[in-house]
């Protein structure tokens, strides 16, 4: 497993710096991160992220699920109303909630539907009980501080951010662009092994009949 002071260790054997270039490393491993973690990749799909609504709460943020606001895209949200009894909620735009939500006494209910907006989840109609809330999506990994901090792009991930990382560094900060031309296309050759592999993953291995 690699982790956040591994990768800047490896970034700067590699470039032959002489660790004279740490902090630059770190922020280029960051953008790197930034310039990908919007892909859809099978390590950064979840399910995980659950809560419970409150009576009479109609957004939630942070402070209820703390990855509410680290939410890329969202899949779908399922709500349990008892039991084993689910039902998805339906994605709306805000400006619909902001005109259906007029009253609190009137607008409280079972929730059917959600919008996504100030990296908060505003539900309607206003929950009226506590109900599990699961919502599946793509979600940012955990945030690299530490040099012993890890996730996903450290490990799954860590050839293409760590090419992607020496082109930032071979554009912007050494100013070598034959050597960053050489590092884009070695990116471009992982990010095509990673698409390959996700695709593998994500395949049911069957052929869909066309409609004709």
């Amino acid at each position: 497993m690699s982790t956040f002071g591994l990768m800047i260790d490896r970034i700067d054997d590699e470039l032959d710096r002489g660790g004279t270039l740490t902090s630059q490393i770190e922020k280029a491993i960051k953008t790197a991160i930034a310039a990908y973690e919007r892909r859809r990749f099978w390590f950064n799909e979840a399910r995980s992220v659950t809560f419970n609504t409150v009576d009479g709460q109609e957004f939630y943020t942070g402070s209820d699920q703390s990855a509410i606001p680290t939410l890329l895209e969202i899949d779908r949200i399922k709500l349990t109303i008892s039991g084993s009894d689910q039902i998805d909620l339906e994605r709306v735009p805000y400006s619909e909630l902001e005109h259906d939500s007029s009253s609190l006494t009137v607008d409280e209910g079972q929730p059917t539907s959600y919008a996504y907006y100030g990296q908060s989840l505003r539900l309607y109609p206003i929950p009226d009980a506590a109900y599990a809330v699961r919502v599946s999506g793509v979600s940012e990994l955990a945030t690299l501080s530490a040099t012993t901090d890890t996730n996903a792009w450290m490990t799954d991930g860590e050839a293409l951010i760590r090419c992607r990382a020496k082109r930032e560094l071979l554009t912007h900060v050494i100013r070598d662009s034959e050597s960053a031309r050489e590092m884009a296309e070695a990116e471009s050759a992982e990010l095509r092994s990673m698409i390959q592999a996700n695709n593998a993953r994500s395949s049911t291995g069957r052929v869909c009949a066309t409609e004709f």
